[in-house]
């Protein structure tokens, strides 16, 4: 459980990890080789959802993968466009998915999800008060999902690194991630840190920039 302590007059950013095995996306990702991307999630009756997702099919024909996700248990409809070769859009709507819903409920805006094999869905979230990502976690926490917090910063706050974004620098650093050849890489990063291998890239990505933008600060007020 995480508690966050509240700070007005912000945007926040967030990415949690949630542990979704027991809806739809966990559940075909158990029975086929595939990725999926949440791009929106939007309200469906009282209790359910409609997802938004991209697939990478990795292989599987789009009508054996609309086939396994209507056969699941709750899930009402689903609808398919073709992008290319190796991926589809999907409308999935689905009559109980209280940790779908719990995101529409919190108010949080959810701007990206993704998937792991392993059923571990990563969201990166918007919010403008705290408590808002407090409602969202204990939520799913009382609905018996485990979550993880990777982070959680202002929106718009360059100036520093966050305390999780400094301890896998400075790991990433000692490891040799940054040498060449790499003596570590992002897998055994994120073994480290328990995080998906996303999370890891993306809080890498995000500490470089900072790390970046404060030294081209410092050379520009000598």
């Amino acid at each position: 459980m995480c508690n966050l302590k509240e700070n007005g007059g912000y945007l926040y950013e967030a990415v949690l990890s949630v542990n979704l095995q027991k809806s739809w996306i966990g559940k075909v990702m158990r029975q086929l080789p595939i990725s999926v991307n949440v791009l929106d999630t939007i309200p469906l009756g009282e209790d359910g959802v409609q997802d938004l997702v991209e697939v990478r099919l990795n292989g599987t024909t789009i009508d054996v993968l609309t086939d396994t996700i209507g056969k699941l248990d709750g899930v009402d409809f689903v609808k398919s466009t073709k992008i290319d070769q190796a991926r589809v859009i999907l409308i999935v709507g689905t009559k109980d998915c209280w940790g779908c819903r719990a995101v529409v409920d919190s108010k949080c805006f959810l701007i990206s999800a993704t998937s792991d094999s392993d059923g571990w869905v990563e969201w990166k979230l918007v919010m403008d008060e705290k408590r808002q990502l407090q409602q969202l976690v204990e939520g799913l926490e009382g609905n018996g999902v485990e979550t993880k917090l990777v982070m959680i910063a202002p929106v718009d706050d360059k100036e520093s690194l966050t305390q999780r974004q400094e301890s896998i620098i400075k790991t990433a650093l000692e490891r040799g991630y940054y040498d060449f050849p790499k003596r570590i890489g992002i897998r055994e990063l994120a073994r480290i840190f328990s995080i998906s291998t996303a999370s890891v890239s993306e809080t890498l990505r995000r500490g470089q920039k900072k790390i970046i933008e404060q030294y081209f600060q410092t050379k520009k007020d000598l």
